[in-house]
């Protein structure tokens, strides 16, 4: 029950809580998180009522009080009647339990209220108690039944009070069970059927007050009995404490019974004619017994007959034999098997077992199996299976000895093993899978009771079986590596046999996973598992594997492929193994691939990693790695992998091989009889390395008997991969050569690899031959083209030998790779041209004639007698060189080949001066020659050269001034070199006038005007109409004529004076850029002669009026309504169509008359036609798809009649209408019946036009616009450089202008129409034809968000002096380039001349290691431009001059360099890239020579550099005379490198008359210093001439006997002072102590450190000043 709830007290405050409060609140708190929780349940106690014993005895009666949930304070509103005594845990003072007690010593009803108090949410719960007087008492029990010998009965005593409410507990109180007499016996004894156990006897776990009153020997208020033998038997009890005497004993009678049963024991039903056999069994502590017949205490009786459909018989439904226990049904019908007791007193017991027996018609059979109970079975099992009979209600009938049941199980799939008599019962063992069908049949009932009727037996029964092979989990087990770290391996079992359809399951989940789909999880907790796969038809049948998940102990590289060709991959399998510590068993993982492997080779550049991180499991391995063979060698590999702190590796050799190949042939050979073909093979796998001796290599051939083979061995060998092979022709025929390498198997090597590759290989006779010349073609040109254009007269040099070659082909066209065997008889038809000194031999000349094969070809020298002319040179065959069997057969076995015998090519002009203009085009002749050239010149970027060969000409475009040769190679001769001719690319530099420049009246003087270009060159006069030269005259006082006789350098004129008076002539050019050149100004004066002015005068009088004009209609047809006249000439159409004859008369006043006639026509307008009359002209070859947008379209609408005429006037009215109004801007035009539209927009507008009275006259033209300026700059960012381009041009072929809206936001050339983009912003872009067109494009400008860098991935920064300029590359925005549309020459040249778009970018670098002092720009110079050919921004960095401080300090330096770049208008970083750049640092060394003596031939040469600089410098000696040894390094100076340097012979290094140098260079920098080796020419310098100090301390011992004889430590110094006054350092390098950092900062200063002290000084300090060197 709930209390009232009412708060309680504020408790202490948190500064008083004692731990124990603490605790207490901390538990309040958390009791109250949980009360508050979403649908948390009341609390109430389990018992609201309780009812207890008053007893006076010491013992008192406990009642446990429980509550569902919370902690609670108890109290007892009564203490004297009812005590509650909490049950506390965990040292808390609430408690969920209580223990109530009875108080009361008045017997009499009292009561008490126990309360409970919630410590959390103060809620009170309640509970009633009443102590009150036992009235009586009875016994519990749950049967009065018991079996002999069988469990024992427990008997329980319950209470009642008056009112006869039971009492809620009666522990602790004593009772007294005794066994009483019976009075319904027949002798009323003491029984001796049943006995009083402990519970302690029997082995029960009774209450702990029992056990506790057992063991004083007291009985409670719970007892056990056990039955002895059959019979009745009283058990009485009564309260044992005297207050309670007078409550009267309870009592209970009990049966004791045997525990007998029927076999069968359920109801049965038999057909008729059938029987069932009985058994009685007694079950006898657990353990059951058959009994036999007669029965000592039993009978078996059939009672109740009930016959089936004939009420009126009276007859037995079965029959029963006593005997045996034997019930043979007779008549449909049902009756009960009775157990009769042969005790009339016990006939009463209910406890007897019984049975019915129902007799029925069969209905229709049925079909079990077992195990399993479904009819999915599996191959190789044995199985049960059962034919069953049905009654019509579908109830089971037993099936007797009698009945007979045939079955059919196909042999194919089944083998009986054992069938019962009856045909019920079969045990059969599957042999094959697939879906079959059995059937039984109930063929009949043998009775021998001729009485019982026969009944009608069911029809044939079948059943589908399906067969399924058995399920088998693939691999057998899966093990996998422990692995904690939170990753899973998952691996997807295969399954084979069964439906197909499975379900899964795990016996241990923590270990191991498994998904419906199959797929085991497993890997982070260690243990095993099984995984079972039962078939959802029959999950019976099943497959299972263990999963485990074990601790890593060894790893290995499976023996495999091992070598392999370059560009393939090897699959190094790698398994991994668990080792039993007692058993030493290795359990092998399926799956390792989550572990992290570390692979190691041993040797760089052969294998490299292929798919690094990707690894898979095999059939026999758990992980793989792959790598990729990369070049020739092999390799160790080293696997290792670390788990748990343990380290285990497996190493394994792998060899990569080139790929085999026929070199020679490829893949035909071809010889004739008795000739050898030298075959060459390259590549294939090498000796395996740990094995050599199974190497073998063969070449084997189909027809051993046609050739001979002969291996060809060192040092013929050529290269060490290649194998070479003679084969001798020895009979005619074709076969197949096969070369295989390779090793054979070993225990390394288990899967060697074994190349083979084929060629054919033919011995044939000749067919035919050819004779050519043989060609040298220079380095890079192309081929002579002679051989292929097939020309009967070839040309050849008249002034040097020829080498003709002579190749032989087979009756297919082949040629022969070697025809050394025949016989050859060389001829010349004229040789007084041309000779040859033998005319029976022939050298043969192993060539490629590039198929990539080599053969040999015959080559003959033809002898020139330097006389032009025309020879036939003939070859013959004449048989085989030895003698044989052999015969040529009767085919063409001639060549020969007509030589046009020819000078050498010469190239005319040899010299000129061109000048630079793209229209000028220069012709230069080659003559003589073989008419095929090729031609370079000696300089690229100034002419564009044009070979024409039909004119055998070369065609110069200039480009840029300057000097180039331009060579010609003769590509079909041999001769000593290129022919040359020598040019000059100028531009304008000064025009000149030569005139008189004072002329007569009337006179004429010659006016030369000459262009000078470099150099003061005269340019030809040809050029001059490129330079639109011209003179200019400031007054009409002379006039110039152009004379038609002109020299090659000038152009003359002829100037004749007209009018007196003075003048300025001066010449004007403009060269390609439109720059304006203009001569000095030559003054002309015009003098007159002396006569008289004018000398004849005529006068001519004036005319005055006009003509008078008349017109009349003379005819008109058909009346004269079809045409008006007003008399002036006006004429006005009628209302019909018809014709009219008009006369107009003219009248002059000085009397001359003209009259003529006109036809007037007057007709109906029958259509009309609109068109447009603009003219645009553009670039040849191109076509513009639409007008461009901005233009101006003038649209002329035309009328014709029915038969086309065109009407000269008319009076129609017209509409005019556009699909859309937002492309065009449309109006009348300023003539009648025009309209002009202006392209404002882009797209296609619809013009329609008819005319208003009459709709179905009308006209309709689509009107299409579209950009004419390219490219499209939608996409523009700052920076970007745009060539806009359009193939509009005026009607003289020349283009517009070009104009910008805001030349702000996109910089533009207005000559070249090229911009850059250089701020955010929207600008206009006009293109304007005076006259014609003028179109635009919009473009708008984006800011540029970020700069993206990059650079070549493997370049790096060096400080050498002199070094290649490194460049990173820079664009802006998002397009990946910077160059938009195709630009022109002259626009490249306004983008790096005019518009420089660099301006845009700063370039900046900075080193990445913060602590080094040196700043980038003091080591670098970088500045930006812009790449045409990339088309993006540049950054170049060139390395400075730099100081020797500066490069001792920055050899050593650790860093890199950042490099980025920023937009000039940018004022801040945002958005900035960084690119950090490699920077390798040149090594430093200050020695610049090395001086040796007799005593001291060993030196040493010092550098300083960083590790992976030191490993790449080559140091070695320019004579044999010294000796360089190994580099060592110092363990004191990190990154001093030292080299010995001795001198093998002293004598000769004196004697040397050129200098000798140790050569130090690096690849990586790009260094090379020489320092200079002499040796000392005086025995006593060998103290002083030495270059570094460890040398010079060497000698101590000799400078400390001077300071010991000299006696004076002052005088020894200024001595030694003295001495290194006479010795010059350059330059003297401090090198700081190991206290100090050697990079990060730099000397400023050269003057020289005090290090030098009399004492020979230690290791450490000799380290130090290794620097210091010596100039003598």
């Amino acid at each position: 029950m709930t209390g009232s709830g009412t708060p309680g007290p504020p408790g202490p405050g948190p500064a008083s809580c004692s731990p124990r409060h603490r605790l207490l609140l901390l538990l309040l708190l958390l009791l109250l998180l949980l009360l508050l929780l979403p649908g948390a349940l009341a609390n109430k106690l389990k018992v609201p009522q309780v009812l207890l014993p008053f007893s006076r005895e010491s013992g008192r009666v406990p009642f446990l009080l429980e509550a569902q949930r919370g902690c609670y304070t108890w109290r007892s509103t009564h203490p004297d009647v009812v005590t509650v005594e909490p049950l506390y845990e965990n040292g808390i003072l609430c408690s969920q339990k209580a223990v109530l007690f009875a108080e009361s010593t008045q017997p009499i009803r009292l009561s008490s209220i126990i309360l409970a108090r919630e410590i959390v949410t103060d809620h009170e719960l309640r509970c009633d108690v009443k102590v009150d007087v036992i009235d009586s008492i009875e016994i519990i029990s749950r049967t009065r039944e018991l079996y002999v010998d069988d469990s024992p009965l427990e008997l329980m005593v319950r209470a009642l009070d008056a009112e006869g409410n039971t009492f809620s507990s009666l522990a602790g109180m004593m009772f007294e069970w005794n066994i009483a007499k019976d009075n319904e016996s027949s002798r009323g004894e003491l029984s001796n059927k049943i006995r009083i156990l402990k519970y302690s006897d029997a082995e029960y776990s009774p209450p702990a007050y029992v056990t506790e009153m057992e063991k004083e020997g007291k009985q409670g208020d719970i007892i056990l009995v056990s039955g002895i033998r059959t019979g009745a038997a009283v058990v009485k009890v009564r309260i044992l404490e005297p207050f309670y005497k007078k409550v009267a004993a309870a009592i209970i009678r009990l049966l004791v019974l045997e525990n007998v049963f029927l076999v069968p024991s359920h109801d049965v039903y038999l057909l008729v004619g059938t029987y069932i056999k009985y058994r009685v069994a007694k079950m006898v502590q657990g353990r059951v017994t058959e009994m036999g017949f007669p029965l000592e205490h039993y009978t078996l009786e059939l009672q109740n007959h009930k016959v089936a459909h004939n009420e009126s018989f009276s007859g037995k439904v079965a029959l029963l034999d006593e005997k045996t226990a034997v019930v043979t049904a007779i008549h449909l019908g049902q009756t009960n098997l009775i157990f009769v007791h042969k005790n009339v007193h016990m006939r009463s017991v209910s406890g007897l077992p019984n049975c019915t027996i129902y007799v029925v018609q069969p209905g229709f059979l049925g079909f079990t199996v077992q195990p399993g109970g479904r009819w999915s079975l599996e191959v190789g099992q044995v199985y049960v299976i059962t034919v069953e009979v049905f009654d019509k209600s579908s109830t089971k009938v037993y099936i007797s000895d009698n009945v007979r049941l045939t079955c059919q199980f196909p042999m194919e799939y089944f083998e009986e093993q054992l069938t019962t008599v009856n045909g019920s019962y079969h045990v059969v063992k599957t042999v094959k899978d697939g879906v079959v069908v059995i059937s039984a049949c109930l063929t009949s009932i043998l009775s021998q009771n001729k009485n019982i009727q026969p009944i009608k037996l069911p029809g044939l029964h079948q059943q589908e079986v399906k067969i399924y092979l058995p399920i088998k989990l693939t691999p057998n087990y899966l093990a996998f590596p422990h692995h904690p770290m939170g990753m899973l391996y998952r691996y997807k079992v295969q399954v084979e046999g069964g439906s197909g359809n499975f379900t899964w399951a795990s016996s241990n989940e923590t270990v191991a996973m498994v998904t419906t789909k199959g797929v085991v999880t497993a890997g982070q907790v260690r243990g095993n598992s099984t995984v079972v796969a039962r078939d959802v038809q029959n999950p019976f049948r099943y497959g299972e594997m263990k999963i485990y998940v074990l601790k890593l102990n060894k790893i290995e590289l499976l023996p495999y492929r091992a070598d392999v060709e370059i560009g393939q991959l090897i699959e190094i399998p790698i398994a991994m193994y668990h080792i039993n510590k007692e058993t030493r068993e290795a359990i092998a993982f399926s799956d390792c691939s989550l572990l992290s492997l570390d692979l190691h080779m041993d040797k760089q550049g052969v294998f490299t990693l292929f798919k690094e991180g990707i690894q898979r499991p095999g059939p026999k391995h758990c992980s793989s790695t792959h790598i990729a063979a990369a070049s020739l060698g092999h390799i160790l590999l080293t696997v290792s992998v670390t788990e748990y702190g343990e380290y285990m590796e497996s190493s394994a050799t792998f060899a990569a091989y080139e790929p085999l190949k026929a070199i020679n042939p490829v893949e035909v050979a071809l010889v004739t009889w008795n000739s050898v073909k030298e075959t060459v093979f390259e590549g294939g796998p090498r000796p395996w390395i740990l094995e050599p001796s199974q190497f073998f290599l063969e070449l084997t051939a189909e027809k051993t008997e046609k050739i001979e083979i002969t291996q060809v061995r060192l040092p013929a060998k050529r290269k060490q991969n290649q194998y070479i092979y003679r084969v001798l022709c020895l009979d005619l025929g074709e076969q197949v050569l096969t070369f295989r390498i390779g090793n054979h198997p070993a225990v390394l090597n288990p899967s060697p690899a074994v190349e083979a590759v084929q060629v054919r290989f033919i011995c044939a006779h000749p067919a035919s031959m050819s004779v050519a010349p043989v060609y040298t073609v220079p380095p890079g040109a192309q081929p002579c083209p002679l051989p292929q254009h097939n020309k009967q007269l070839i040309p050849v040099s008249s002034l040097r030998d020829t080498v003709l070659e002579l190749s032989v082909f087979d009756e297919h066209k082949r040629k022969f790779d070697n025809f050394s065997s025949l016989m050859l008889e060389w001829k010349s038809s004229n040789e007084s041209l041309a000779h040859f000194e033998n005319y029976n031999s022939v050298e043969m000349v192993a060539k490629d004639d590039g198929s990539g094969q080599t053969r040999l070809h015959g080559h003959q020298i033809l002898k020139a007698h330097q006389i032009k002319g025309t020879v036939v040179i003939g070859v013959r065959c004449a048989g085989y060189s030895e003698e044989s069997s052999k015969v040529l057969p009767s085919l063409p076995k001639s060549a020969a080949v007509e030589l046009l015998l020819v000078d050498d090519v010469t190239v005319l002009p040899e010299n000129a001066t061109i000048y630079n203009h793209p229209d000028v085009k220069e012709i230069f002749s080659l003559v003589e020659g073989s008419g095929y050239f090729s031609v370079n010149s000696s300089e690229q970027d100034i002419v564009t050269i044009i070979y024409m060969e039909a004119e055998s000409s070369v065609q110069l475009v200039p480009i840029h001034p300057g000097f180039l040769t331009l060579e010609v190679y003769d590509l079909c001769l041999a001769f000593l070199g290129p022919a040359l001719a020598h040019l000059r690319v100028s531009d304008i530099q000064e025009l000149e006038l030569d005139l008189i420049d004072k002329v007569e009246i009337g006179k004429s003087v010659l006016v030369t005007v000459r262009v000078l270009g470099s150099s003061k060159r005269p340019f030809r006069n040809k050029y001059f109409r490129n330079m639109e030269l011209k003179l200019q005259l400031a007054s009409a006082i002379v006039t110039l004529t152009l004379m038609e006789e002109q020299d090659k350098y000038s152009e003359n004129y002829i100037l004749r004076a007209v009018t007196v008076g003075q003048t300025t002539l001066v010449a004007i050019a403009r060269d390609k850029m439109g720059r304006k050149f203009t001569s000095a100004p030559r003054q002309i004066e015009v003098f007159p002669p002396f006569k008289l002015v004018p000398e004849k005068m005529t006068l001519i009088g004036r005319r005055e009026g006009a003509a008078f004009v008349s017109s009349r209609v003379l005819k008109c047809f058909p009346n004269s309504s079809v045409i008006e006249e007003d008399g002036e000439g006006l004429l006005k159409a009628g209302s019909i169509a018809g014709t009219a004859v008009l006369e107009v008369t003219s009248v002059e006043p000085f009397g001359v008359n003209q009259t003529t006639i006109t036809a007037v026509q007057v007709a109906p307008v029958t259509y009309l036609r609109m068109s447009s009359q603009s003219k645009l002209y553009t670039a040849q070859g191109r076509t513009l798809s639409a007008f461009p947008l901005g233009m101006s379209l003038t649209f002329t609408v035309q009328f014709y009649n029915r038969i086309g005429e065109k009407f000269h006037t008319h009076n129609t009215q017209l509409y005019l209408a556009l699909n859309r109004d937002d492309l065009l801007l449309i109006g009348p035009g300023n003539r009648n019946y025009t309209y002009v539209a202006q392209a404002v927009n882009r797209g296609v507008t619809l013009v329609g036009l008819w005319d208003r009275r009459h709709p179905g006259m009308a006209d309709y033209i689509p009107v299409a616009v579209e950009h004419a300026i390219e490219p499209d700059a939608k996409l523009t960012f700052v920076g970007d450089v745009i060539c806009f381009s359009t193939h509009l041009l005026n009607q003289n072929g020349e283009p517009g202008i070009w104009m910008i809206s805001t030349d702000s936001i996109l910089q533009t050339d207005t000559v070249t129409g090229v911009g850059v983009a250089r701020s955010p912003g929207i600008a206009t872009i006009f293109h304007d034809i005076p006259g014609l067109v003028k179109t635009y494009r919009e473009v708008v400008v984006n800011a540029s968000s970020r700069l993206t860098l990059s650079y070549y991935l493997k370049t790096y920064l060096t400080n050498t002096p002199n070094s290649t300029v490194f460049k990173f590359f820079i664009t802006t925005g998002r397009n990946g380039v910077n160059l938009k549309g195709s630009c022109t020459p002259s626009q490249a040249s306004a983008i790096t001349t005019i518009l420089l778009p660099e301006t845009l970018i700063l370039c900046h670098i900075q080193f990445s290691n913060t602590s080094l002092d040196i700043p980038a720009s003091k080591v670098f110079h970088v500045h930006s431009y812009f790449s045409m050919e990339k088309g993006v921004y540049v950054c170049l960095i060139k390395v400075r001059p730099q100081s020797e401080e500066l490069l001792q300090a920055l050899s050593l330096a650790d860093t890199s360099v950042y490099g980025w770049a920023t937009l000039i208008s940018e004022h801040s970083k945002n958005g900035m890239q960084r690119i950090l750049i490699p920077f390798i640092p040149a090594f430093y060394i200050n020695q610049s020579e090395l001086v040796l003596s007799h005593k001291r031939d060993i030196g040493e040469i010092r550098v300083l550099g960083v590790d992976r600089v030191l490993e790449k410098l080559e140091v070695f000696p320019s004579s044999p005379v010294l000796v360089v040894s190994g580099q060592s390094h110092s363990s004191l100076t990190p990154g001093l490198a030292i080299y010995p340097v001795r001198v093998v012979n002293f004598t000769s290094l004196q004697q040397m008359t050129s200098p000798v140098f140790i050569n130090i260079s690096c690849v990586l920098t790009g260094q090379s210093v020489a320092v200079l080796v002499r040796a000392s020419k005086k025995s006593g310098a060998d103290q002083c001439e030495d270059s570094g100090v460890l040398q010079f301390m060497g000698s101590y011992q000799i400078l400390f006997t001077l300071f010991v004889v000299l006696a004076s430590t002052a005088f020894i110094f200024l001595a030694y002072s003295a001495f290194l006054n006479k010795i010059q350092t350059v330059p003297v390098v401090y090198v700081p102590t190991l206290g100090a950092p050697l990079t990060g900062s730099y000397a400023s200063t050269r003057s020289p450190p005090p290090f030098l002290s009399p004492q020979p000084p230690p290791a450490q300090s000799r380290l130090q000043h290794w620097l210091w060197s010596i100039k003598h």
